[in-house]
């Protein structure tokens, strides 16, 4: 096995990491929502959040997750509402329809992936459960 210098592990991982990326969004083209709207609902699923709080978790302004709040809510995915300690903040939450499309996108994505997993060998298989624990540490939020 090549060793590699924490740049090349980088720019490999990078790689690897925007195929999966594209594979998993290849398999979920044909959904009623879109991988971000999914990774969206996710964020939602133990509760309303802050629409603050879900801007700076994906990554994007104010003004881009309001929009994608929008088309959700447009679509009887969410609820806005408002936190119980101050009026001004507004919050989100899933709906039931919101729920069943989250469920539902997430047992196809791990339906398709354990399809995957299934052409590995065992000895695959183990080599990639045993990268998962640096994988949650690499991922930790800093």
């Amino acid at each position: 096995m090549t060793a590699f210098t924490e740049r090349e592990l980088a720019e490999q991982f990078n790689r690897r990491l925007r195929r999966v990326v594209l594979m998993l969004r290849r398999e979920s083209a044909d959904q009623p929502i879109t991988s971000q709207q999914l990774s969206v609902l996710g964020s939602l699923e133990h509760g309303p959040r802050r629409m603050t709080e879900l801007a700076a978790e994906h990554g994007v302004r104010l003004p881009t997750m309001t929009a994608q709040i929008n088309r959700l809510e447009r679509d009887g995915l969410v609820e806005r509402g408002r936190d119980g300690s101050d009026a001004r903040v507004v919050t989100v939450r899933l709906t039931g329809h919101g729920r069943g499309l989250l469920d539902a996108g997430r047992e196809r994505r791990i339906g398709f992936l354990a399809e995957r997993f299934a052409g590995l060998t065992d000895e695959e298989r183990a080599t990639v459960a045993a990268a998962l624990p640096a994988l949650d540490k690499l991922l930790a939020s800093p």
